[in-house]
This record gives C-alpha cells, structure tokens and sequence, in this order.
C-alpha cells in the first residue's frame, strides 16, 4: 500500500508540474502575442498615419499644379484662357448693311466701315451691323467686344475701347451702303449733276448707283441707347437722307460736329457714355425696289 500511494503521489506531482509548466508557457504566448498585437497595431497606425499625410501632400500638390497649370494657360492665351473677344462679325448680307458710325471725344470708341464692301479691303470694320431685307424695324452697335475684335484680315480696331468708357460723340450717325441713286440730296433736292456710277455692285460698292432717292425712302429712330440705359434725342432734329452725294448710302445723322445738324443736334454729346455697348434703332420703309 505505502508503495501505492508513494508512485500515486509521484504521479500527481508530475501531472502538477506539467500543468505548472504549461500555465508558464500560456502566460508567456499570451504576452508575446500582446506585445505583437501592439507592435502591429502602432505600425499600422502609424502607416496610416504616413498614408494620409502622403495623400494630403499629394492633394495639395496636385491643386497647386492645377492652379499653376490654370494661371499658366491664362497667362499664354491657349485654349483655357478667356477669349479677348466674345464678338463674331456678320459680313454676308441678304439685303443692304447697315451700321454705326462713332467716334468719341478721345478717338477711343470708334466705327467707320460698314461689314461688307470694297471700302474694307484695307480697312477694318468693328460694328454690330443690320442686314436691311426690307421695310422694318432695325437695330446696329458698337460694342467694347466688337472694337476689342481681332480680325484674322484687318487685325484689332485701331481704336482702343480696352482704354476705358465711350465719354461723348463727335460723331454719330447710321449708314446703310447702297440705297441711294445719286438723283437727290437729303432735303429731296435734285443733283444736276449725279455723282455715281451705273452698275449692279451697288450693295457693296457706295461709288455705284443705287435704286432709290431719298425722297422715296421714309425713316425714323426710335430708340438710343449706352448700356441699355435710354438716352434722350430730339427727333425733329435727325438728318435724314443723302448727305454725302458722291455716295450711296443713305445716313441717319443723329450727330456730327462736322455736319449739318452740328449747331442744333438732336442730343446733348455729353449725354453719350457707355462701358459696354451703344445702339440705335430705327424703322425704314419704302423699300419696295427689288435689285
């Protein structure tokens, strides 16, 4: 019996020891895996941490070399950068071309030509012109756009409305090329002598006769204006007709201090001043000449 009990008693403490030794190794795996799990919980935090610092530099290089890449297009004129000009001129012409002739106290906001004709084959013309197809009511402007033009042919106006604000008229009137036949002047007095040629250009040619006297054409302007903003005009005093008899077209003068309206004009050139734009309209009729 006591040789029983001495092997279960050495049997038990083996089995105690083992498990003693066991627990020690569990503890130990237990720690080491701790130690682990933290060690790779801060080097994925701290990767994170590189990874959202990288992506941020990244961003904000990339919106930097957006923005310099966008100040860059600006600065060249390509493609990105805002257009000098938003105007695109209209030179073919169904009937007859009407436009606004101006000229400001500085020279700076300008308009001589009309859009078609041989008088532009040096020259440039930089108005919103009316196509004349018939009797009707007609619109023609200048703009700061359209004098801002560069024209592939005539180049930019040699006025300069980038210079600032249209202030005052010397001249303003309304031309429309080819109306006239040379046969009477604008009080519908007849010419002795008549300056124009026959020929079938007289819609692009103001040196050639024209289908109409002034006398059969009847016009008036209804409405001036700077910057959409009306502007006050006495219309018993616009000059109508064919002022210039050694041409064809037939004038609105609303104002010219070289003309004949110069002493009694129908409105104050000091009312003139516009930033963007400046338009006439008017109604024309008689126009019943087929050519």
């Amino acid at each position: 019996m006591k040789i029983k009990k001495l092997l279960a008693l050495t049997l038990a403490l083996s089995m105690t020891g083992a498990v003693l030794a066991s627990c020690g190794d569990d503890s130990s795996s237990s720690s080491a895996a701790e130690t682990t799990t933290t060690t790779t919980t801060t080097a994925a935090a701290d990767a994170s941490s590189v990874e959202e610092s990288s992506a941020d530099a990244s961003s904000e290089d990339a919106s930097s070399a957006d923005a310099s890449s966008a100040d860059a297009s600006s600065e060249d004129g390509s493609s990105e950068a805002a257009p000098a000009s938003n105007y695109t001129p209209v030179t073919e012409f169904k009937g007859y071309d009407a436009f606004l002739m101006f000229g400001d106290y500085d020279w700076l906001w300008g308009n001589w030509n009309p859009q078609c004709g041989d008088v532009n084959a040096d020259k440039g013309a930089y108005g919103i012109d009316a196509d004349i197809t018939g009797d009707g009511e007609y619109t023609v402007a200048i703009s700061a756009d359209s004098l801002n033009f560069e024209d592939a042919k005539f180049g930019k106006s040699e006025t300069n409305a980038e210079a600032g604000p249209a202030t005052g008229t010397v001249v303003f009137c309304v031309d429309i090329e080819g109306l006239c036949d040379g046969s009477d002047n604008y009080k519908g007095e007849a010419q002795e002598k008549n300056a124009l040629a026959d020929g079938d250009d007289y819609k692009t040619n103001k040196k050639t006769k024209g289908l109409y006297a002034s006398k059969d054409i009847t016009c008036e302007v209804t409405s001036i204006k700077c910057d959409g903003q009306e502007i006050k005009f006495d219309p018993s005093k616009i000059v109508y007709g064919n002022i210039e008899t050694d041409n064809n077209c037939y004038r609105i003068e609303i104002y010219n201090m070289y003309g004949v309206n110069a002493a009694d004009p129908a409105i104050d050139p000091d009312d003139i001043y516009a930033e963007d734009k400046i338009e006439v309209t008017f109604k024309i009729s008689g126009l019943n000449k087929e050519g």
